[in-house]
């Protein structure tokens, strides 16, 4: 699992605030995509349970993640929902974080290690990994 953040101003306050939710784009085991066209959207072949800091959620759920793209371009969720997700931790805590459901994927040019701010990164660090 990962992590998504975003400000935003829609509130009833219209005030600026940071919002995060977990994420999982695609999981790590990537497969290589097939045919001339993207492989956009994947939806999980059976129900998983997320797991986070040593905690499970108490549901399975059927996530769609995101493919690859075999001409160049990255593909990045398009269209998500958040969804409070229950997670049993060790000692019986139970927990609810807010979790990123991807609906649809798209493929694109502006990919993330393009970015400026990225290439910063990069050379602030060097090649070292994060």
């Amino acid at each position: 699992m990962g992590f998504s953040t975003r400000i935003t101003n829609r509130n009833r306050q219209c005030e600026m605030v940071k919002q995060t939710r977990l994420c999982m784009v695609r999981p790590c085991e990537n497969e290589q995509p097939k045919g001339k066209k993207c492989v956009r959207t994947k939806k999980s072949l059976k129900a998983i349970h997320f797991e986070y800091k040593n905690c499970t959620s108490t549901q399975t759920y059927k996530p769609r993640y995101c493919g690859l793209c075999n001409d160049g371009r990255c593909c990045t969720p398009h269209n998500t929902k958040t969804i409070q997700v229950e997670f049993q931790c060790p000692q019986g805590k139970v927990i609810k974080k807010p979790v990123m459901s991807i609906s649809t994927c798209v493929c694109h040019k502006n990919c993330p290690q393009n970015n400026a701010f990225f290439q910063q990164l990069d050379s602030v660090f060097n090649g070292v990994k994060i």
